[in-house]
């Protein structure tokens, strides 16, 4: 018996030959935590491999004393090692060791070791998104990721995030990254219905990342800038997230069963005064005999949220298959808010003419069932009634009564201590009777085809189709709004979206002594289509035509309204692209990329440019493989890339349509044809600087970047005379620069307890540094009542303008005496641009997170604390409250008897309230006083679990977790959370408009082996 040792960077090997040799090796592949399912073993240079089983083990025959094996995994090291005639091996990998090996899926799904890119690319495993879950899979990567800022929509589950790279770019476009999901980039959205305004009554239309189960992801690649996502395109100009996904391997049948099980509590909610009583709707009544209750706290509920999933993955070496089935159950902080979704995922791989060619198929179904998912604004929100509720009133007389028989319509209507205030309604109403439904479902099938033709020559072919459908329902009672719709109000929305994906890739690699080459050529095509069906009628009783249009109440159909109420939308787009990539290699140290494309979209149809063409180029050196630095510099790595990546517009901007109106009426375009549109185009230039120290105990990772985004696309209202409402015109340009910083330190104390500690930084600087000639009020890129994100040249993206108290030229605060009245009131300014005041950027420049793991044997804590540092965040809700006279300031105010500001005592509480506060969308009410430092620092995610070993047999292990997300507020100054958002739009993040609580969830994590 020969015994052999081997020794990786940081990783251990045992060995074991028997004498005489043998063409079969079996191996085992783990890392800390145990066997590592679906690691790749290939024979180097060939196409013979295998991947590992469920417990980690592989088996190859046929091998001679000579072959070189190659290991790979995404996110840890690769290793090579030569076969001698060894009959077993076990390979032990971590991701601590040596992250600058580790295999990074780049643009178009293909893989590359960290050390060969020109650029910042970031690695997350699946257990980043499955070990906390969240029902956006993407809110579970906050605060983990340099330059990576989410922010979630304040419409519970099922709702949307903001994602965003390295600042907003576009200030008419997209901001948001390309997400691709195993090489092939995913449809986003079945309809673009978001939140966009103060006044509400807008809903969140979803997006794609909540129907991904987490469990079914094996890693996710961020390429943050422009030239990580080069090869993308248009699409992919704000960079792009690539996941990948569990993949069918061969073994033995393997089952991975995972139960994620939380409770949710409101994590912020408003300080209320419970001391002054009702004068009609308002609380500013006299003094309560007794302290009123909490109506928040007895409005919201305890959440809940279930997510489980079951998965089966095996087979033979040239027919294995992976099926997968998650589910998710939630019931929201509000009552009568419920969600659930299904999801299916199927994955079937063969070989053909001894592996020379690998055929993969997939399909996936989810569908998503939501009932009265928040929205913020004022119109049909349950938070206006619940907050602003008269203290000393009978909640529950409304919460068990909340409608009553109208004998004149025959039909129930609201009860509530007003019904002619259209944003202000009984909770409990509108929950039982406007309770808005939606239905969605999501098609996707698809498949790719790789031919090895010969040694390092490859053809692939990729397709994937999708299909999506949405069924919106939200019909409005007699008595919801006001004294409108007092017949009700039918509103019933179908919306469809599809994309059709195809690409060819002819992949070339090749070693030559100190020289290297990989190369890729392709072409793609990308198809969408969407269209949408509304059916839209809100009238009184019908007496005559043109006098009322409605025969019945509160029936939802539409042979009971005399008006044809239907809108129809549609929208197709196609891009075609040709792309090529190549990296030349010298000794394996020094690496030169160089990439192009280019894209013919039919979105600029109409104009002379329709085809655009942009390069870039990069090149990384690792110095240390040129010069010994000594045994504690293991790698030290220069990158540096320039690239130029366009961004489509949306469709018929270059050629107005025709569309549909009441009664069939076609109404022709209002914008000027844009015959002269260019693509938007993002000059984008960073370097960086990767290390590892210390046998691979540091590593370091650091970025400058800067982009320009040209070519903006702006439209500029026209004179009515001119026969059109609007041109659109190109300019502009928004500067982007900053820095991203990523450094983390392992240390083990023993071969038992571990602890590794990750630290992500980042800046972002924004300058508009042009946008077009003649603007005189720059452009306001959102406007919520007295509050504005206006941009002006030399300004910032997400500058905040609000109205104000007026004040004199000395600066002195102007009051005036109401008629017959003996006390002052001040005075609010104007509204108009020229009027507001800056009060800062909402858009924080710095971000931070920092993560601690800590492992003794089986047993593990992780903790995650996220830092905000900077911005502003707008309450409209703080202001309404303060209008409405049911915060605690106004109750300290009339404990003192009056308010003090600047100088100047105001004796009437009500009175300087009725000015300062608000009551309703319209409210002319002085912002400046609800704007708040966005500035916190949260306890972001904790994990305590054990993993009970073979406690079934044999690799068959058991691991409960106690988890919790949002746990508490190290500091924070906003009385919201100021890390959420009204929607995905831009300018909306930020804005608190009756937003629902973020929450702050408990639960247990379960996962099965066997």
């Amino acid at each position: 018996m020969t015994s052999f040792c081997l020794i990786a960077p940081a990783t251990a090997l045992r060995s074991y030959a028997q004498e005489g040799g043998g063409s079969t090796l079996e191996g085992l592949i783990k890392d800390d935590s145990g066997p590592l399912l679906g690691a790749t073993v290939i024979v180097k240079n060939t196409t013979r491999g295998t991947t590992t089983d469920m417990d980690g083990k592989f088996r190859l025959e046929g091998l001679q004393p000579g072959d070189v094996l190659q290991v790979t995994y995404v996110g840890y090291d690769p290793y090579e090692v030569t076969y001698t005639g060894q009959t077993t091996l076990d390979i032990l990998m971590t991701t601590t060791a040596n992250q600058l090996n580790a295999v990074v899926v780049t643009a178009m799904g293909i893989e590359r070791q960290s050390k060969t890119l020109s650029y910042a690319a970031e690695t997350v495993g699946g257990d980043d998104v499955a070990d906390i879950k969240s029902v956006n899979m993407i809110n579970a990567l906050q605060g983990k990721a340099a330059g990576l800022q989410i922010t979630p929509n304040s419409t519970g589950a099922g709702g949307s995030s903001k994602i965003l790279f390295r600042g907003n770019k576009s200030i008419n476009g997209s901001n948001q990254p390309l997400v691709v999901v195993d090489g092939v980039p995913l449809m986003m959205n079945i309809t673009s219905e978001q939140v966009h305004s103060n006044w509400g009554a807008q809903r969140d239309g979803g997006d794609a990342m909540s129907t991904i189960n987490p469990d079914d992801i094996a890693s996710i690649s961020l390429l943050k800038g422009a030239s990580a996502a080069a090869l993308y395109g248009a699409v992919a100009a704000n960079g792009a997230i690539m996941i990948t996904t569990k993949s069918a391997m061969a073994g033995r049948l393997a089952v991975n069963v995972s139960s994620n099980t939380t409770i949710d509590t409101p994590l912020s909610l408003p300080e209320f005064q419970n001391t002054y009583g009702a004068n009609g709707q308002y609380s500013w009544g006299d003094k309560l005999a007794s302290k009123a209750p909490d109506y928040a706290e007895k409005f919201f509920r305890t959440g809940w949220t279930t997510n489980n999933s079951i998965s089966i993955n095996g087979g033979a070496e040239d027919l294995r298959a992976y099926f997968s089935y998650g589910n998710v159950t939630s019931g929201g902080i509000t009552p009568e808010n419920d969600y659930s979704q299904h999801t299916l995922n199927a994955k079937v791989g063969f070989d053909l003419f001894n592996d020379h060619i690998k055929v993969d198929f997939n399909a996936k179904y989810v569908n998503q069932h939501i009932s009265n998912q928040p929205a913020g604004g004022f119109v049909f929100n349950p938070l206006v009634g619940t907050y602003t509720f008269p203290r000393g009133g009978d909640w529950n007389g409304y919460k068990s009564n909340f409608e009553t028989y109208n004998g004149e319509l025959n039909a129930n209507v609201q009860n509530w201590v007003t019904t002619t205030d259209e944003t202000n309604s009984n909770p409990y109403w509108l929950l039982n009777r406007e309770r808005p439904v939606v239905e969605r479902n999501r098609y996707e099938f698809g498949g790719s085809i790789k031919y090895q033709i010969i040694d390092g020559l490859s053809l692939t072919g990729r397709m994937r189709y999708e299909r999506a459908d949405e069924h919106y329902v939200r019909n409005h009672y007699a008595s919801s709004y006001g004294n409108k719709y007092t017949y009700g109000k039918m509103d019933d929305n179908r919306y469809f979206s599809e994309q059709l994906y195809a690409d060819l890739l002819a992949q070339y690699n090749h070693t030559w002594d100190d020289f290297s080459l990989n190369a890729t050529l392709g072409t793609s095509m990308m198809q969408t289509r969407s269209n949408n069906v509304s059916l839209l009628y809100e009238q009184s009783k019908f007496v005559a035509p043109g006098n009322g249009g409605a025969y019945y109440p509160n029936i939802f159909n539409p042979s009971n309204f005399y008006k044809n109420g239907t809108t129809m939308g549609l929208e197709r787009k196609r891009l075609n692209s040709v792309f090529g990539a190549v990296t030349f290699g010298f000794k394996e140290a020094l690496f030169l990329d160089v990439t192009a494309r280019n894209d013919w979209s039919s979105a600029l149809a109409y104009t002379d440019g329709y085809s655009f063409f942009y390069p870039s180029v990069g090149a990384s050196l690792l110095l240390n493989r040129f010069v010994d630095m000594g045994r504690n510099i293991d790698l030290f790595k220069f990158r540096g890339s320039y690239s130029i990546v366009g961004n489509d517009v949306p469709v018929y901007k270059t050629n107005p349509r025709y569309t549909y109106g009441d009664q069939g009426a076609i109404n022709p375009p209002k914008s000027v044809p844009f015959r002269t549109l260019k693509p938007e185009k993002t000059h984008s230039f960073e370097v960086g600087f990767d290390g590892e120290f210390f046998q691979h105990r540091l590593h370091v990772n650091a970025t400058y970047y800067k982009t320009n985004t040209k070519n903006q696309y702006f439209e500029v209202t026209l004179p009515w005379e001119s026969g059109y409402k609007s041109q659109f015109v190109n300019a502009g340009n928004v500067q982007n620069q900053g820095f991203e910083l990523t450094a983390g330190w392992f240390q083990d104390f023993g071969n038992e307890f571990t602890w590794s500690t990750d630290l992500n930084l980042s800046y972002n600087d924004n300058k508009i540094i042009e946008l077009f000639d003649g603007i005189q009020d720059g452009v306001t890129v959102s406007n919520l009542g007295g509050a504005k994100v206006i941009l002006y040249e030399g300004g910032q993206y997400g500058d905040l303008y609000v109205r104000t108290l007026k004040r004199d030229e000395s600066g002195k605060l102007v009051t005036e005496t109401p008629e017959g009245a003996d006390y002052q009131i001040p005075v609010n300014g104007g509204e108009q641009n020229s009027d507001l005041k800056y009060m800062g950027n909402m858009n924080s420049k710095w971000n931070m997170g920092w993560n601690n793991t800590f492992r003794y044997k089986d047993l593990t804590l992780s903790m995650l604390i996220d830092f905000r540092i900077g911005g502003k965040v707008v309450s409209m809700t703080e202001a309404t409250l303060d209008g409405y006279g049911v915060s605690e300031r106004t109750g300290r105010a009339r404990d003192r008897g009056y308010v003090m500001r600047e100088g100047i005592k105001f004796s009437n509480v009500k009175a300087y309230y009725d000015v300062v506060g608000a009551t309703s969308f319209n409210s002319v009410y002085n912002v400046e006083d609800y704007v708040y430092d966005a500035t916190n620092v949260r306890m972001r995610e904790i994990s305590l679990g054990y993993t009970f070993r073979n406690l079934f047999g044999q690799s068959k292990n058991l691991t409960l977790a106690f988890i919790a997300r949002n746990l508490f507020f190290f500091y924070k100054d906003a009385p919201m959370d100021p890390d959420v958002s009204m929607g995905t739009g831009n300018g909306l993040q930020g804005f608190d408009v009756f937003n629902l609580p973020t929450t702050r969830s408990f639960g247990l994590n379960v996962k099965l082996n066997f």
